[in-house]
Order: C-alpha cells, then structure tokens, then sequence
C-alpha cells in the first residue's frame, strides 16, 4: 500500500486497504468472538483484541483518504494524543485556481506509519457510527451527476 501510494497510485492503494478491511472481517467471521465468549472468554477476548490491533494499523493505512473517520476511531480506541495533531482547512490557490485544503499542525500528533501499538487493556471509548447509511437516491443522482 506504501509503495502504490508513493507511486500516487490512489485508487490501487485504496483497493489494498479495503482488501486487508475485508480480511479483518473475514477474521472476524471466522472466529466468532461473540460465540466464543460462550465458551471459552479467553480465546474470544484474544479474538477481539487482535481484531482491534488490526483495525488500529487499518485506521492508519485509510488515514490518507479518510482523515476526518481515522481520527474519530483513533479517538474510540483510547488515545488521548490527535492521531495527526491540529486539523484546519484553508484555501490554497496554485496554478489549478482556489481550492480547500486539508492541512495539519503535527506539534502533538501520535500517528505513525507503523503497525498499531494499542496496549492490551486500553480504556476504549463509546463508539458511535463513522459513516451515515446513503439513501440509494443520493448515491443516484451522484452517479447521475459524474456521467
């Protein structure tokens, strides 16, 4: 995934990062911690725990594209320090004309291009859903709208 978006390579370094999301829940699937706490609290807990790791390093890996969502898991999952420090928009003009851009003050931010380092028995947060459900006639007339 680093090396595609290197490259700027966007889209395929999405896909990578959607594909490792699918193995995660794929994981998921196929440990079932929600029946295995039924039986045996230790292995469901190690489930959901390496799950968490992995969702910790996935949280990083779509940072690029998602940054607004990241930093709101960054926060679900315990962490006190901004995954990119100070957010901020501001305008920007170049030779493409006036645009927004996403911009970031670093000075306390704990995110690094590593795999997670989530402490077992981390205090999460509440979770609350990162994305709204799209009515199908939304995503229509956007598709309608880029041809």
């Amino acid at each position: 995934m680093g090396e595609q978006l290197e490259a700027v390579r966007l889209r395929a370094a999405l896909v990578e990062c959607l594909r490792l999301a699918a193995e995660v829940n794929k994981y998921l699937d196929t440990t079932a911690p929600w029946f295995e706490v039924k039986t045996d609290k230790g292995e469901a807990a190690k489930s959901i725990y390496t799950a968490l790791r992995a969702i910790d390093s996935l949280k990083v890996l779509f940072a690029p594209f998602l940054p607004f969502s990241s930093e709101q898991l960054h926060s679900y999952l315990g962490y006190r320090q901004p995954l990119f420090g100070e957010q901020y928009v501001e305008s920007h003009s170049d030779s493409l004309g006036e645009h927004q851009v996403l911009r970031y003050r670093p000075g306390n931010a704990s995110g690094k291009w590593l795999a997670s380092q989530l402490p077992a028995g981390q205090a999460l947060v509440q979770p609350a859903p990162l994305f709204r459900k799209l009515d199908a006639s939304v995503a229509e007339e956007e598709r309608a709208r880029l041809g």
